[in-house]
């Protein structure tokens, strides 16, 4: 539990923060004032002002925010002191509201591209640190182990060697390949040896729809060579653009068959990469940089209170001529996260329920 919790928040932390990171140091080139940079919402744990923007670490540790001058204008709500600050910021032409639509465009669109940029970073790191696949072992040994899969959940490691599957020998991956894909929905036990120590283990595998056969989630041991920085930096492109593709099928995908089955929330994130953190820093950095490009890509939809949902308001400003009243456009973005909030609870009660409860 300690493993998970510490991961989690490294990972949470790294990808918010340069999530908001992107919106904040593009709007404080474009000259916007940037009122609070913040991990995390509710109550303030750390604040500090630093000339006339307020850094902050809030309680609760699932989100941030980096809050605009004119990012929703004051309203007959606002405070004296609000509409006072507005309103001086505004003389010198330094609220969100008065910037060109491109400028505000770029704003909103830089948190999700620095989720990319992340992801492309750290596939780079795992390229020169560990190394390009270029070919994988046929022998029984355990390279990767897939989060919330049977392997993981039973306790498997990576490095781990199957030596039998229901007391049947095995000498080969892809003997033992076999083996799986014909038991599924029925409970297995694995001969496992690890340090030269042999136990058993019992699980179920389950269907996987994509490789249309019944699988534990583990990979064979893979074949790397050492790669030169150039090297590196083009693998990492192509992986980002792959795992990219990959993500936005799934959501497609979902979207399609009207399902929420595909979703996860923080319970699921956390779970995941304690599971990944457990199996090696290599796995850990792998999920870090997929689950980054999954909130890049889930912050560009075209939602209300996302990013994506500004991109369109923007867009739709710049054809019709002039921006929707602000009074309107808060209003349908208020709605959206109330709606969102909801969602969310939804999932976190599903991810709670599959995890500690199937």
């Amino acid at each position: 539990m300690f493993v998970t919790i510490l991961s989690f928040i490294f990972v949470l932390g790294v990808l918010i923060l340069v999530h908001e990171f992107g919106h904040f140091i593009t709007a404080k080139k474009i000259g916007i004032r940037v009122e609070e940079f913040a991990l995390g919402f509710g109550p303030k744990l750390i604040s500090k002002r630093k000339g006339e923007t307020v850094y902050s670490i809030r309680a609760v540790p699932l989100g941030g925010f980096c809050s605009m001058t004119g990012e929703f204008p004051p309203d007959d709500d606002s405070s004296e002191e609000e509409i006072k600050l507005y309103e001086e910021t505004k003389k010198n032409g330094r609220t969100f509201d008065q910037q060109l639509p491109w400028e505000r465009f770029l704003v909103s669109i830089m948190g999700p591209v620095m989720n990319f940029v992340l992801a492309f970073i750290i596939f780079i790191i795992i390229f020169l640190g560990y190394g390009l696949p270029v070919s994988q072992s046929n022998t029984t040994e355990i390279g990767q182990i897939t989060p919330q899969m049977p392997a993981a959940e039973a306790g498997l490691q990576p490095g781990d060697q199957i030596v039998a599957v229901n007391g049947q020998e095995t000498e080969s991956w892809q003997e033992m390949s076999n083996l799986l894909s014909k038991a599924e929905g029925q409970e297995i036990k694995l001969e496992v040896e690890r340090d030269n120590e042999i136990f058993n283990v019992s699980l179920t595998p389950e269907y996987n729809q994509q490789l249309d056969k019944a699988v534990i989630g583990i990979s064979a041991r893979i074949i790397r060579e050492n790669v030169g920085p150039i090297k590196a930096v083009t693998q990492g492109f192509n992986q980002t653009i792959y795992s990219t593709r990959l993500i936005i099928m799934g959501v497609v995908d979902m979207i399609k068959a009207r399902s929420a089955e595909g979703l996860g929330g923080p319970v699921m994130i956390a779970n995941v990469v304690g599971q990944a953190a457990k199996t090696g820093f290599e796995n850990l950095l792998n999920w870090m940089a997929v689950i980054s490009i999954n909130l890049g890509i889930i912050n560009l939809l075209p939602l209300p209170a996302l990013d994506g949902g500004r991109l369109i308001f923007i867009i739709v400003e710049k054809i019709r001529g002039k921006a929707l009243p602000p009074e309107k456009e808060g209003l349908i973005h208020m709605i959206g996260f109330a709606l969102l909030m909801l969602l969310m609870v939804f999932i976190i009660y599903r991810d709670i329920a599959n995890i500690f409860f199937k």
